[in-house]
């Protein structure tokens, strides 16, 4: 690939990553209450960033996109991951009790395990990403001999990128989640990130 063309995926890549969507919203959410759960759920999210890179450089993402009634199933799927998510929050937010201080997560952090899963299927089945890996990702790779090894070199840097910036998320969320952690201020946080997280899969299911 030429600097130009690295150049204007780096512009694209850079759009796609800093525009908050599912997985900035699940990150944010969660480093706000304990930088731990919300380390761990971003690697989850990393973790399905690197299924969306061997499923490009192996061409299934190719043979997803030719297959509208497939695409259709998996970004149903993912508005309805998303929708469950965000009511997970607001309920949990209702429930927690009055004399709680700080966030309700970082009371108790959830098991590592589970927040991986939140982390990785959010990404799986992220319309976002379904979106950037089999429409976007195309565009800078010309068919013929070294596709496969173009697409792994662009998605690779995809992941790389995106866990960076997920570090800094993780980063600064936690820190800000410290001088947040007062009565009721946990309970309007996973309101507010529960409506966003129904709200985007409201958007995507009916996109």
């Amino acid at each position: 690939m030429s600097v130009g063309q690295w150049l204007a995926f780096g512009s694209l890549l850079s759009i796609v990553l800093f525009t908050p969507g599912p997985d900035f919203v699940l990150i944010l959410r969660h480093s706000l209450a304990d930088r731990r759960t919300g380390a761990v759920v971003a690697a989850g999210v990393i973790s399905g960033l690197f299924v969306h890179t061997a499923a490009a450089s192996l061409g299934l993402s190719a043979l997803v996109a030719t297959r509208p009634q497939l695409l259709s199933a998996l970004t149903y799927a993912g508005a309805a991951y998303l929708t469950w998510l965000g009511i997970s929050a607001i309920r949990s937010a209702f429930k927690a009790r009055a004399s709680d201080e700080g966030l309700p997560a970082a009371k108790e952090p959830i098991a590592v395990t589970t927040a991986f899963r939140y982390g990785f299927l959010s990404n799986l089945l992220n319309p976002k990403a379904l979106l950037f890996f089999l429409g976007l990702l195309p565009q800078f790779i010309e068919p013929g001999e070294g596709a496969g090894l173009r697409t792994l070199m662009l998605a690779g840097a995809t992941v790389v990128a995106a866990a960076l910036w997920w570090a800094i998320v993780v980063v600064m969320a936690a820190g800000a989640g410290k001088k947040l952690r007062r009565p009721g201020v946990g309970k309007r946080i996973d309101v507010v990130t529960g409506v966003l997280l129904v709200g985007l899969g409201a958007f995507f299911g009916v996109a």
